[in-house]
């Protein structure tokens, strides 16, 4: 709680667990049986009619979903899992250990990787980033535009390894030109 403002603090604490509590949960376990009491209701609609159909069908799915539900533990894990990370995008470290925690990769939380200075982004960008991520360039990419023109952009990729990706991309397919060890300062 060193240089955290008590206030501010209690009030984020609060609106975190606010948002947290909207949290809801269903199974998707069984899809199979769901179908089934809709199917059900479809047979009985057509042998006696929509309003028996219809309510065959509804108590059907209703139960289905009831039987389906988890366990209010593992909502509470999700809960709790949501306040955590509503913190931490509120730039706050969790130091618990026992809180499992997700949101950063690690319980070593660190400001400047969240907060990171604008660049030049294109069409191209997010398509760029996802070829960074399948060539396991870097977990956390981010392209840069560095060139434009018609129906091309060309792109540069820091990697986790010091390397630059120069990536072009033609009309939504991107391709890797070049892969240069760049000492970052």
């Amino acid at each position: 709680m060193e240089g955290v403002d008590k206030a501010r603090y209690a009030a984020d604490v609060a609106a975190c667990r606010e948002t947290a509590t909207r949290i809801t949960a269903r199974s998707q376990a069984n899809p199979d049986a769901m179908w089934a009491a809709i199917g059900l209701g479809l047979v009985t609609w057509y042998s006696q009619g929509l309003a028996s159909g219809v309510a065959v069908g509804g108590f059907g799915s209703a139960a289905v979903d009831f039987a389906g539900q988890p366990s209010a533990s593992l909502i509470a894990e999700h809960q709790q899992i949501a306040v955590v990370h509503c913190l931490a995008k509120r730039g706050y470290r969790n130091l618990d250990e026992g809180v499992r925690d997700t949101f950063y990769g690690d319980n070593n939380f660190n400001p400047s990787v969240v907060l990171m200075k604008p660049r030049r982004t294109g069409v191209d960008t997010y398509n760029v980033e996802t070829l960074a991520k399948a060539g396991r360039c870097n977990l956390q990419p981010r392209a840069e535009l560095t060139a434009k023109g018609p129906g091309y952009e060309t792109y540069n990729v820091p990697c986790d390894n010091g390397a630059t990706w120069a990536v072009r991309c033609e009309f939504g397919k991107c391709r890797v030109l070049a892969q240069a060890l760049i000492r970052r300062s």
